[in-house]
């Protein structure tokens, strides 16, 4: 039986370009999408993208959300707008482009109060990055035991979509559970899916939830990452043992997930393996948001230093995770089953220049990548792509 595959890449604004890519596969399915794929898997924008597919939204609903609201999420373009005054004194001169704001605003009435585990099925999977512990966060609508817990679909996607030098990382409360391995009168040794990282509950309160010494709360003064050690400010009235469980209330600092996967289609088939299902029966379609062809050129990238650099290496990075990624599925995926549309951003399809800035949210860019992509779907041989690949 197959197990079918949505990847949807990060690139801001330019998610408009997939979401009227997908409006042509909608047509191909005659199905809604989230009735046609397994799972969908998005990253940064992408994650806007997955979360309305996966909640029952058309294609073209979500081209109108980009034109509409893209001016919203990315209010000015200018660092030295009046409007982004108020950030500079939250923040100092090294504050974020744009405040979240508007991005949260956006999501929230999108979603409204759906939660990450009602918007299954399909399969939902959502990329983001915690700069605490320094790993990516993947969100699954079909894993309820995770420490994110049934957080908001908005606020996943806000985690997801929150990149470094445009938006402020977004906090999210986090719990840690598990069984206590063994304790002393000042300490317990917490489970194996505690963090490595030494110091980072410092400061947090454990509460022991079941089993001997159930109740007692104490703050935990000292935490050694390698032994998984907690030392409590406090000796215990009753030691924990084996049959205790805890509970530590923490938080991650969440930052787009295009710094861990901008193209996510792997990590989707890694699950997909994990839950059983065989490689031979998955396929993957993959859609991109265009390919930069901003130059950058040697000179500079040898003398550019932390300010130069700071907005071009986000781009860099993310097109290069998206590409390395690209590499990775399609040697994994058989090309009968995977296929991956993306073209280059330049004036080859529509004559006209397309910007590759996440944030490039005026109408006339908004439009120009809007045709380009429908150029681009139309193409004799993209048609026959999509044919072969929907032959089932």
């Amino acid at each position: 039986m197959p197990f079918r595959i949505l990847s949807l890449d990060g690139g801001g604004i330019r998610g408009v370009i997939a979401a009227t890519i997908l409006a042509e596969v909608e047509k191909r399915i005659s199905q809604p999408l989230n009735k046609y794929f397994d799972l969908i898997a998005g990253t940064s924008t992408g994650s806007i993208l997955g979360a309305a597919i996966a909640t029952g939204r058309k294609s073209e609903e979500i081209v109108e959300l980009y034109q509409k609201e893209g001016s919203t999420i990315f209010p000015y373009q200018s660092l030295f707008s009046l409007q982004r005054i108020p950030l500079l004194l939250k923040y100092g001169l090294s504050a974020p482009k744009y405040p979240d704001d508007g991005l949260i605003k956006v999501l929230r009435e999108a979603f409204g109060e759906t939660r990450l585990f009602e918007s299954f099925p399909p399969l939902l999977l959502i990329v983001s990055y915690d700069t605490i512990e320094r790993k990516p966060i993947i969100f699954k609508n079909w894993r309820k035991d995770k420490a994110y817990g049934n957080l908001p679909l908005w606020e996943a996607c806000v985690c997801s979509s929150s990149a470094p030098t445009y938006f402020p990382a977004h906090k999210l409360d986090k719990k840690v559970d598990g069984e206590i391995q063994k304790a002393t009168v000042s300490s317990v040794v917490l489970g194996k899916d505690a963090s490595s990282v030494d110091c980072i509950y410092e400061g947090k309160v454990i509460r022991i939830i079941s089993g001997t010494g159930k109740g007692q709360s104490r703050s935990i003064i000292k935490y050694e990452g390698m032994s998984h050690q907690a030392f409590v400010d406090t000796p215990w009235l009753v030691i924990p043992d084996t049959t205790s469980t805890y509970l530590i209330d923490t938080v991650y600092s969440a930052i787009d997930g295009g710094v861990a996967a901008n193209n996510p289609s792997s990590a989707a088939i890694a699950e997909a393996l994990e839950l059983g299902y065989p490689l031979e029966e998955i396929s993957v379609i993959s859609i991109g948001t265009g390919g930069a062809t901003r130059i950058i050129p040697f000179d500079n990238a040898q003398e550019w230093g932390l300010i130069q650099w700071a907005q071009p290496l986000i781009g860099v990075l993310f097109d290069a995770s998206s590409d390395v990624y690209t590499y990775i599925t399609s040697h994994i995926i058989p090309n009968e089953r995977y296929l991956r549309l993306q073209f280059k951003l330049d004036k080859e399809l529509i004559g006209e220049p397309l910007n590759e800035s996440i944030d490039a949210v005026s109408k006339e860019n908004i439009d120009n990548l809007i045709a380009a992509a429908r150029v681009y779907i139309n193409k004799q041989e993209v048609q026959k792509e999509l044919e072969k690949f929907f032959a089932d």
